[in-house]
């Protein structure tokens, strides 16, 4: 039987079949049925890049590199570093940096010189300090585990994640290997259905209340309020907090950049310096989509406070199904679960 973490490695001509543990439940070792196909693990192995190799030997791939067999349609990128969410996503992404960039750069590049000598310093300063802030926040929103459960495959090849999964969420039962089917499966009980748990079958781990499965991200989220494409995220426990003050910021920005470009066409047009022409085609380009950007930021800004008032997810309010409520902001975040750079370590017979 292979060890754990980096003392584990697969013969690099050997067949490999794999096994796994419940652990403590008393079950004797048990096919792992995985999505993927038994060899699916094998295949993933023996094609893990970059490889690292010692003796001739080859070690165990980490959690991102056999994510795309295992894990959901989340990207995890950047050797494990960025959870981000499908491909699908990608234009939805785009059009939320466009508006976010296209107007800040136009900003700055016709009204800053004017308010910097003529207003204050402190406008474009401000402004670019709101930008970067935007930017940040729409980064860690975008790149951060929401608060994936990994899926019972998943569990079973990392040593130990089980447990931890079952702890972090505060599971009272747990799936149990059918014989029949090899495949993992759990009846849940109804007092406990009352109270918002549920089996999930696509993912096959038993949820907590307020954790649902995301059908783009095809993945369990913990606290999940919503999958926002524009951010190419789901929007959870683990970045909800990200998620609010992007909001918060790009708000500031839409209301800056307006007033910027308000007292520049203002000056232009009272020294007559500025064409109808010119001035039409900057509203167009700055106007227009700060106009969009500023009413849809403030309209979502306005209905998160509303529920963070009343200790919903928009989830919640959306079905009217609450188990459970409770803060949505100023909670603790929690640990990832899922470990990407973590390296595979189930017992494996070779």
């Amino acid at each position: 039987l292979l060890g754990e973490e980096d003392e584990s490695f697969i013969g690099s001509g050997s067949g490999v079949s794999l096994s796994a543990s419940w652990g403590g439940h008393g079950q004797n070792d048990i096919p792992l049925d995985c999505s993927s196909g038994p060899g699916a693990l094998t295949a993933v192995m023996a094609n893990a890049a970059p490889a690292a190799r010692e003796n001739g030997r080859r070690r165990n791939p980490r959690v991102y590199e056999v994510w795309p067999q295992f894990g959901g349609r989340n990207r995890i990128c950047c050797c494990g570093l960025c959870v981000t969410g499908p491909r699908i996503d990608f234009w939805y992404n785009c059009c939320a940096w466009s508006f976010i960039l296209g107007p800040s750069g136009a900003y700055f590049y016709f009204c800053s010189e004017y308010l910097w000598n003529s207003v204050s310093p402190w406008m474009p300063i401000l402004t670019g300090t709101v930008l970067l802030s935007t930017i940040i926040f729409l980064l860690l929103t975008s790149c951060t585990d929401p608060g994936i459960i990994p899926r019972y495959d998943l569990q079973m090849l990392v040593a130990g994640l089980d447990d931890e999964v079952a702890v972090a969420i505060g599971a009272p039962i747990r799936p149990v290997v059918n014989l029949d089917t090899s495949l993992p499966d759990c009846d849940v009980p109804q007092d406990l259905q009352m109270l918002g748990w549920r089996w999930c079958q696509s993912c096959k781990v038993v949820r907590p209340p307020r954790a649902h499965h995301c059908r783009d991200c095809d993945c369990c989220v913990l606290t999940f309020d919503h999958h926002c494409p524009f951010v190419n995220n789901c929007v959870g426990q683990r970045n909800y907090g990200f998620f609010s003050m992007f909001l918060l910021s790009t708000g500031c920005l839409g209301f800056a950049v307006a007033t910027g470009l308000g007292l520049w066409i203002s000056h232009r047009s009272g020294g007559e310096e500025l064409n109808s022409t010119v001035m039409y085609v900057l509203l167009a380009v700055i106007g227009a989509p700060t106009a969009i950007l500023l009413l849809g930021v403030l309209a979502l800004s306005i209905f998160h406070l509303f529920l963070a008032c009343r200790g919903r997810t928009t989830k919640e309010l959306l079905t009217g199904k609450v188990n459970l409520g409770g803060r949505t902001l100023f909670t603790l975040r929690g640990s990832s679960l899922i470990h990407p750079r973590k390296r595979v370590s189930v017992p494996m017979q070779v």
